[in-house]
C-alpha cells in the first residue's frame, strides 16, 4: 500500500496524507477524514489504516493546525468548508465519503451544503449543527482565556471533555500526548477556529443534505451531547444515528472498535459491494 503526503498548492496550504487502498478494485470509494479542534491528522491513524481496506484514505490538517498554514482570522465554517473543497479539487478526489469529528463534522455539513458535488456520503461524529446562546458564550470565554493565558489556560478543561475519567486513569500516556498536541497548535489559528465553531449554524439547512449520513454520538459527551446528534439525525433525510456507550468527545480514540463497527455497518448499507 502506497502512502503520499504533501501540501496543497493553493492557499492556505494544507498538509495532507494519502493512503492507497489495499483492495484496488475499480469503484473503491475515497474517504476524507477531518479532525477535531486542537488535534491533527494523526487522530485518525487507526481508523485510516482500517478504512484503507475499503478505499483510498485522505487525511489533512485543517488551517491553524499541524503542518497546515494559519492565515489571519477570524475564520468562518464556510472558510473551512471551502478549504476542504480545494483539497478535494487539488487532489482530484471527489466525490468523497467525508468522515469528520467535532469541528471536522461541522465542516462536513457545510461542505455538503456549499459543494454538494464533492460529497458522496457523510459521517458526522461528536458534532453539532448549532449551539445555544449559553454555549456560544462559553466559546467567547474560551477565546478570552487563550488571549490572556495562552493555550495552557484551556487545555486541561478540553481534555476533561475529550476523555472520560476512566480513560484518563487507564491511558494517561494517550491523554498526555493529546495535551501536548493542543499546546503545539498555533494559538491565533486555534482562536480563529473557535470563532468559526461558535458560529456554526446549519440546523435549518440540514434537510438540504442529499447524501447518506451516519451521525455518531458519545453517550458521555458533554461538549456535543447525544441531543445535538439527534437534531442532526432528524434533520438530514434518511440519516442513521448511533450512540456509543462509554464514549466522550473523542469517541474514535476512546472506543475505536465500536466506532469502526458503526462505520462498517453503515458502509455496507450505503455503498455498493
Amino acid at each position: 500500500m502506497n502512502a503520499v503526503n504533501g501540501l496543497t498548492t493553493s492557499a492556505p496550504r494544507l498538509r495532507y496524507d494519502v493512503q492507497d487502498p489495499r483492495d484496488d478494485r475499480p469503484g473503491r470509494p475515497t474517504f476524507v477524514l477531518a479532525h477535531a479542534l486542537g488535534c491533527d491528522l494523526t487522530m485518525w491513524d487507526a481508523l485510516a489504516h482500517h478504512l484503507a481496506e475499503h478505499g483510498r484514505v485522505v487525511r489533512y490538517d485543517q488551517r491553524g493546525h499541524g503542518g497546515s498554514e494559519a492565515p489571519a482570522g477570524p475564520y468562518t465554517m464556510a472558510d473551512l468548508a471551502d478549504d476542504a473543497a480545494r483539497l478535494i479539487d487539488d487532489l482530484a478526489l471527489g466525490p468523497v465519503v467525508w468522515v469528520g469529528l467535532s469541528m471536522g463534522g461541522m465542516v462536513g455539513q457545510e461542505l455538503a451544503l456549499r459543494h454538494p458535488g464533492h460529497v458522496r456520503a457523510l459521517v458526522l461524529a461528536n458534532t453539532t449543527s448549532g449551539y445555544p446562546a449559553d454555549a456560544q458564550a462559553g466559546w467567547a470565554q474560551r477565546i478570552a482565556g487563550i488571549e490572556q493565558g495562552g493555550l495552557e489556560s484551556i487545555v486541561d478543561g478540553a481534555l476533561q471533555r475529550w476523555f472520560h475519567a476512566g480513560f484518563h486513569s487507564q491511558q494517561p500516556q494517550t491523554v498526555a500526548h493529546w495535551r501536548a498536541r493542543v499546546l503545539d497548535c498555533d494559538a491565533a489559528g486555534y482562536i480563529a477556529c473557535c470563532q468559526a465553531i461558535a458560529g456554526v449554524d446549519t440546523t435549518a439547512r440540514l434537510p438540504g443534505i442529499a447524501v447518506p449520513a451516519l451521525v455518531i454520538a458519545g453517550a458521555l459527551d458533554q461538549g456535543t451531547p447525544p441531543e445535538m446528534a439527534r437534531v442532526m439525525a432528524q434533520g438530514i433525510p434518511g440519516a442513521r444515528l448511533v450512540i456509543l456507550p462509554e464514549a466522550s468527545h473523542l469517541s474514535v480514540l476512546e472506543q475505536p472498535l465500536a466506532f469502526r463497527r458503526a462505520v462498517d455497518d453503515w458502509l455496507r448499507q450505503v455503498l455498493p459491494a
